[in-house]
């Protein structure tokens, strides 16, 4: 049971990488700079990636999968946030959609799935065995590792260069720190 747990924990990381991946791409080609609720968002999805990089890394921990469900219901609360402000905003549709729906719709769904697979992971037992110590996960599995810390790297530079070293200010195009 160990070795499924490790895997579904690489698997959910990998998929973390391309969410992260996915709205990196549309924020930099597409062009459509996040708000302060999608920063957020964004922090928790790099909350979520590190609960289960620290499973892949140091073995399954009952406190890697709290960062994970926190985390998660921390993005789950920006992105209804956020959803609950398009729903009540009059006028034309604001912000990014895909297959119909907004952004915002598809992460609330996304980080409540992200609770429910960390509250199904803590379910398997023999993953707690070995417990937590410092082991060498397999190549596969360290290399989304650091494709996680790289992709990780990539949002904070970003940020950095979208607001500067003061807080992001929401509908303000450009990068900050590139105008001064």
């Amino acid at each position: 049971m160990a070795a499924i747990a490790r895997l579904v924990n690489a698997l959910a990381l990998f998929a973390t990488c391309v969410v992260l991946l996915f709205v990196l791409y549309w924020q930099l080609v597409r062009g459509d700079a996040p708000g302060t609720l999608a920063l957020m968002q964004r922090v928790a999805l790099l909350g979520i990636g590190l609960g289960f990089l620290l499973n892949v890394r140091f073995g399954s921990s009952e406190a890697h999968f709290g960062i994970v469900i926190f985390s998660a219901a921390i993005g789950l609360l920006a992105a209804a946030r956020q959803m609950i402000g398009y729903a009540a905003a009059s006028g034309p549709a604001l912000g990014a959609e895909m297959f119909g729906y907004h952004f915002c719709t598809w992460e609330v769904a996304g980080f409540f799935a992200a609770i429910l697979l960390g509250a199904a992971l803590l379910f398997i037992e023999g993953q707690f065995v070995e417990g937590v110590r410092d082991r060498r996960p397999s190549g596969a599995a360290q290399a989304v590792g650091w494709l996680f810390v790289l992709v990780a790297l990539a949002h904070v530079v970003v940020a950095l260069l979208q607001c500067g070293f003061e807080a992001c200010v929401d509908g303000a195009p450009g990068y900050e720190l590139l105008r001064r």
